[in-house]
């Protein structure tokens, strides 16, 4: 069964965020990198032709810049070939009717890689991909969880954002500077 992700849009269905256990992440399969789609593309001859078809939800998270500059992004992981692909799916507004769309993220090699390996390190080399090309900063809102926790969400953050101190809430307070 196909799991929409949600926009939560009052506080009763909000993920409580404030207290979480702090967890290891499995470790990274040998050799295995994900690759950010926007910045290096899975060659041409692979690469999918349409939507998804076999999708596992992993979670959606939020940036929200100001009230005109915003980010929704619902997380969803594709077995295909030799590929784990990641998706996310996100609301378009810009048109008269608004529809949900399906934008290819990321891949890599699926070989010798289970799906929550994949589905974190896809996520955090993805992101960490976006930090270094487009300067992403840390999102401000788990929406919704899937395959993986709340608490393996803010564990992948870690990895992509290591300089970024947290209140309670998980929103972002400071960048270390190193000290």
């Amino acid at each position: 069964m196909f799991q929409e992700p949600t926009i939560v849009m009052d506080l009763e269905r909000l993920l409580r965020q404030r207290l979480h256990l702090v967890v290891d992440l499995p470790e990274r399969p040998a050799g295995f990198r994900g690759y950010c789609q926007w910045v290096d593309p899975i060659p041409e001859k692979d690469g999918p032709k349409g939507s998804p078809r076999k999708v596992r939800f992993l979670s959606s998270v939020e940036w929200s810049w100001s009230p005109m500059n915003s980010r929704w992004d619902g997380y969803f992981l594709n077995p295909r070939g030799k590929y784990w692909l990641l998706w996310f799916r996100y609301l378009d507004d810009d048109a008269w009717n608004p529809k949900w769309r399906w934008e290819f993220y990321a891949w890599g090699l699926r070989k010798g890689v289970s799906e929550k390996a994949a589905a974190i390190y896809l996520l955090a080399d993805a992101w960490s991909s976006e930090v270094r090309y487009y300067d992403l900063d840390h999102f401000h809102l788990i929406n919704d969880t899937g395959l993986l926790s709340l608490p393996e969400l803010c564990a992948v953050a870690r990895l992509v954002w290591p300089d970024v101190a947290f209140d309670g809430d998980g929103e972002a307070l400071a960048m270390s500077d190193g000290e």
